[in-house]
């Protein structure tokens, strides 16, 4: 009986999805590197995937590892990148110099004064550009802001990276013989 429950516990899932949450976190803040996410958050997902696989390696040889497992540290790796990363990210933006502050607020400038001439309702510029003005200068609603939509996309992509992980790795039950 015991010997039955050792095997059907599963290993813990905290260091595989650490490694995974790390790897995210990695090809979403470092330069260059980030740019792998511009072919479908394939850093996100490959992230996903490396903690599956290192998840796979802790299971004994007679359990069976299911798609579900690797979903699983995907998305709570997914989770915990999309807090490292907004935190960095708002740490970073937190931090820039001045000129980059200034070019960015003429940027918005600019597209405001082109969404005015093309006819937008001015009631709508105002609003959003008091919305990013907040932002700006409120970091915390700016962590927010940015966490919540981290969430979204690592939860997301992580889940999926996560699924394929799964699928990569999952090992077939053993046929029973009739």
């Amino acid at each position: 009986m015991t010997q039955e429950y050792f095997i059907d516990q599963k290993p813990s899932k905290l260091v595989p999805v650490l490694i995974g949450a790390g790897a995210m976190t990695a090809t979403a803040v470092i330069p260059l590197v980030n740019a792998i996410n511009c072919l479908c958050c394939a850093g996100i997902m490959g992230g996903a995937v490396l903690g599956v696989w290192f998840y796979k390696k802790s299971f004994p040889e007679e359990m069976t590892f299911r798609v579900g497992d690797g979903a699983i540290v995907g998305t709570f790796s997914g989770m915990i990148a999309a807090v490292l990363t907004s935190i960095i990210e708002t740490l970073t933006m937190g931090f820039s110099d001045e000129m980059m502050t200034a070019q960015l607020e003429t940027q918005l400038e600019q597209a405001f004064d082109q969404a005015a001439q093309q006819g937008s309702d001015p009631a709508a510029i105002e609003a959003v550009q008091q919305f990013i003005t907040s932002l700006m200068t409120n970091p915390i609603m700016l962590f927010v802001v940015v966490l919540l939509a981290s969430l979204f996309v690592f939860t997301g992509f992580g889940a999926l990276g996560g699924v394929i992980g799964g699928n990569i790795f999952k090992t077939k039950a053993p046929v029973q013989p009739q």
